[in-house]
């Protein structure tokens, strides 16, 4: 349908809703409509926001084309102004009045600023109702084909965790080597530096550090960096690689640095009552040599998957 098609139905609807008003009435209605929204253009003309809100009525309803809502004279005195202080506000043109009783329809061109300097012309479609010689409801709308859509916001990386380090002192160096000792030594660590969920911001003293450096000791020294990339999860149990306690043989794991899991003897006669007295954490246990086994006993191992040691004869 055509604009003036559109027109012409619009025009044809509201006179009927009227019942057809006398001639008489019906011009001095449309002069008065029509003088009170040239007092309204005028105002838009003159970048005069009161001038504007004096042509509406107390309880106004202002529909702006993005659908917030303006409520009231103070409202849309607040939003003028805003609006006209922006040096980058919409800029109207080409405005044609369609006075129709009391209802107003008003087509327009309304230019858009983009980035870049450039500008978007949209064509643009007021719909006015009047009551007692004011504005009460104008609702805005704006068409927006051809308008382009809004860059997609870039994909952001996930919150990560960032440690600070200072180097400067004997102590942070220390404290430093530990630090990479401990990273190096948790799997789950290791995952979450390499995934950028744990992060280190380190600055360093560098006058400090070649004093420390000069005072300290001959002997050689595991650096912190050392410490990070001589230990391969991989390289150490599959308890370890899987981040649970370490099943490394002997009294400590050295390639951990951390005591491994103590390895309880049983002794006397086995049974599946003793062995509920085992810690959930225990896999492996260490029978005495004169131990008896029952089958009983022998069964609930085998169901938590607790595998045997045997120990030397004395």
């Amino acid at each position: 349908m055509s604009t003036d098609a559109l027109r012409e139905q619009i025009r044809a609807q509201v006179r009927t809703a009227l019942g057809g008003s006398k001639a008489t009435g019906g011009d001095a209605s449309v002069a008065s409509v029509t003088a009170l929204m040239h007092r309204f253009e005028a105002g838009y003309a003159a970048v005069n926001a009161e001038a504007i809100v004096a042509c509406f009525a107390p309880d106004v309803v202002w529909t702006l084309p993005d659908s917030r809502v303006l409520h009231g004279r103070a409202a849309c005195l607040a939003f003028l102004k805003e609006r006209f202080a922006s040096p980058v506000g919409p800029k109207f043109s080409d405005s044609h009045l369609n006075v129709l009783g009391q209802t107003v329809v008003q087509n327009y061109k309304v230019s858009v600023p983009l980035p870049g300097g450039k500008a978007l012309t949209l064509d643009g479609t007021d719909v006015y109702q009047i009551r007692d010689g004011l504005i009460a409801v104008k609702d805005a709308y704006w068409k927006q084909i051809g308008a382009p859509k809004p860059a997609a916001a870039p994909a952001t990386a996930p919150q990560g965790v960032v440690v600070p380090l200072r180097v400067g002192t004997g102590a942070h160096a220390q404290a430093l080597t530990e630090l990479f000792k401990r990273l190096a030594a948790s799997p789950a660590l290791l995952q979450a530096a390499q995934s950028g969920l744990l992060r280190f911001d380190m600055r360093v003293d560098e006058a400090a550090v070649k004093a420390v450096a000069a005072a300290a000791p001959a002997a050689p020294v595991t650096s912190a960096m050392a410490a990070t990339t001589a230990t391969d999860p991989a390289a150490c149990c599959s308890s370890c690689k899987a981040g649970k306690a370490c099943e490394c043989k002997g009294d400590t794991c050295a390639l951990h640095d951390h005591p491994v899991e103590d390895i309880p003897e049983l002794k006397g006669v086995i049974g599946e009552k003793l062995l509920k007295t085992l810690p959930p954490s225990v896999k492996t246990v260490r029978l005495h040599p004169k131990a008896v086994m029952t089958p009983l006993g022998k069964e609930a191992l085998r169901k938590r998957g607790i595998t045997i040691e045997r120990g030397t004869k004395p």
